[in-house]
């Protein structure tokens, strides 16, 4: 089976290297293509592919079929992680959805954070799932991104920790993708910092918006530059 998916892919290498057991939920899942990959692939012994609408689970158990991997990668339909609650899974991946949206998905069901290990791709508040992880004492073991389709998307690997605590910058930014400065962390914020840049231009000092569009110019300048 191949992944078509440069994001699936990239998400499938950080489940690999980063492995935790053999049973994976993939929530949310897209054709259940990342749990059937990694099945084939021999990375899990069994997955749970879990969506909320029956219209993307027919979807999925179309691809488990086609894959034969019936009985191996199990199709459930439910809210977030309501569909798992009394299975036992060593990793959970949440992916291509909001920031906000994961953490209420997370927020439903606190106790997955006790024992799972999360593989997180958030497409927009990334800050702000950084922000909730670190309250929730989840402690970020590494990040990666990726660029699909003229995207570029960050992937979070975070499992249970103790006193986790993050900067303001960290949160925005990453504290692994901060310090690795990999070429694509760099393009995705000289992308920001010309789009805050001209959001600066266009306001008038007096504005309330001024003081923080420029703190922000002036922050991604430090961490990138």
């Amino acid at each position: 089976m191949k992944l078509k998916s440069k994001r699936l892919l990239k998400i499938a290498e950080c489940i690999k290297n980063y492995k935790k057991g053999n049973i994976l939920a993939d929530i949310g899942t897209d054709h259940a293509y990342l749990p059937c990959f990694l099945f084939k692939e021999k990375a899990i012994s069994h997955a749970y592919a879990c969506d909320v609408a029956e219209g993307p689970l027919h979807s999925s158990m179309a691809t488990i079929a086609q894959e034969e991997v019936e009985g191996h990668v199990i199709p459930l339909l439910g809210d977030g992680l309501a569909p798992i609650v009394d299975k036992e899974v060593d990793m959970i991946s949440i992916c291509g959805m909001g920031g906000l949206l994961m953490t209420q998905i997370l927020d439903r069901h606190p106790e997955k954070m006790e024992t799972a290990r999360f593989f997180l791709q958030a497409n927009t508040a990334i800050d702000l799932l950084r922000e909730y992880l670190m309250k929730h004492d989840m402690r970020i073991i590494d990040e990666d991104v990726v660029k699909d389709a003229h995207h570029i998307y960050e992937i979070i690997i975070v499992e249970k920790g103790k006193d986790v605590s993050y900067t303001k910058e960290e949160l925005i930014f990453g504290p692994v993708l901060m310090r690795k400065k990999d070429p694509l962390f760099i393009e995705k914020w000289q992308k920001q910092l010309v789009s805050q840049s001209n959001i600066l231009k266009g306001l008038p000092q007096t504005n309330e918006k001024y003081q923080e569009v420029k703190d922000m110019v002036d922050l991604i300048k430090k961490v990138i530059e």
